[in-house]
């Protein structure tokens, strides 16, 4: 499989004084809807080039959803079987087309203090121990994951960037392979670019101890912290709550007909607050990294703010809740023409 570009979409954003264009990177449009069948296509390739994946075997991966759909789909069509190891959490949308892949999927149980990742690990193991065929292609330490978002993702975003470039860029973090790939590339060639690393209030990802989140967006912060980044590779850091950044993909979907997934809103709710503090922010990109329709959460949403929202957040949502998408588009980006609609 060769991954196609994936689209650009330019929204207005109006702050005091001035106008935010947000750049979104939709990964929607891409193979099997999500920024993982990036991922798990790198995954496979490292493990195929180094002899240690061969016809028959087993591919055995943790997920919360994305990486394990694009997985099954790409095992099928390689000649490989394959195990997800998922959690309650995991949409059951996801669920369902992994198993429709041809995936054997096994479900651990919830465990307290944000600890489930730790349980969906040791079920990853035990079935390494007990079949000789397995390979676990292991999203959280293999080197492929943030390769291929710096060869590929962020070579895109810097391609399709307005000609002054952008000010800034947002990766929402899981696993980090895609914050550490996009800010290793332009750290390396795009200097002047700042670095937003988004990561989920309660969520171990980039330090900190993993708590319960009772309203958990599956993909958007982990349990355990990123092997992939490190203080470097971002500018500014901005934790958000689950349930601002369901209200900021709300925002989105009312004003421009998108629909976000949850790391997604997440990004584009940091990003304007980032865009607030400092006015030089013109143009900014938003990894957007899967769309909102297998998520439950993310549906019905009516556009009010959370309980306990923070000012800050406050006024971001608000701005959010003005947006358009811009009329510019640059003329590399094909034009997205499905889920959009002009408000």
């Amino acid at each position: 499989m060769t991954h196609p570009p994936t689209p650009l979409l330019p929204v207005r954003v109006p702050l005091p004084g001035r106008a935010l264009r947000l750049w979104l990177k939709l990964e929607a449009l891409g193979p099997f809807g999500s920024i993982k069948a990036r991922t798990a296509e790198a995954l496979l390739d490292a493990l195929e080039e180094a002899g240690r994946l061969r016809p028959g075997d087993r591919v055995v991966e943790s997920t919360s959803g994305n990486l394990g759909i694009a997985l099954a789909g790409l095992c099928a069509a390689r000649g490989y079987r394959c195990t997800l190891v998922v959690e309650p959490s995991t949409p059951r949308a996801s669920v369902t087309l992994m198993t429709e892949y041809g995936a054997d999927v096994v479900t651990v149980p919830e465990l307290p203090s944000g600890r489930t990742l730790d349980a969906r690990l040791e079920a990853v193991r035990d079935i390494l121990r007990q079949d000789d065929t397995a390979v676990w292609t292991d999203q959280y330490e293999s080197s492929a994951n943030p390769r291929v978002h710096t060869t590929r993702t962020a070579v895109e975003l810097a391609r399709d960037a307005p000609s002054r470039g952008f000010d800034a860029v947002a990766v929402a973090v899981s696993t980090g392979g895609t914050l550490a790939g996009v800010a290793d590339y332009f750290r390396a060639h795009r200097p002047s670019t700042r670095i937003i690393a988004v990561d989920a209030v309660g969520s171990a990802a980039l330090g900190g101890t993993p708590v319960h989140r009772p309203d958990k967006l599956a993909g958007f912060g982990s349990g355990r912290a990123s092997r992939f980044v490190e203080r470097r590779h971002w500018d500014r850091l901005v934790r958000i709550r689950d349930l601002d950044a369901v209200a900021a993909c709300a925002r989105i979907r009312e004003r421009t007909g998108l629909s976000l997934g949850g790391s997604a809103g997440a990004s584009v709710l940091a990003t304007v607050m980032d865009a607030a503090r400092r006015p030089g922010t013109a143009d900014a990109a938003c990894v957007c990294p899967d769309g909102g329709d297998k998520y439950p959460q993310l549906t019905g949403v009516v556009t009010r703010n959370p309980e306990g929202v923070t000012a800050e957040v406050a006024a971001a949502l608000d701005a959010l809740g003005h947006a358009r998408c811009d009329e510019y588009a640059h003329p590399r980006t094909p034009p997205v023409t499905e889920g959009v609609a002009k408000p």
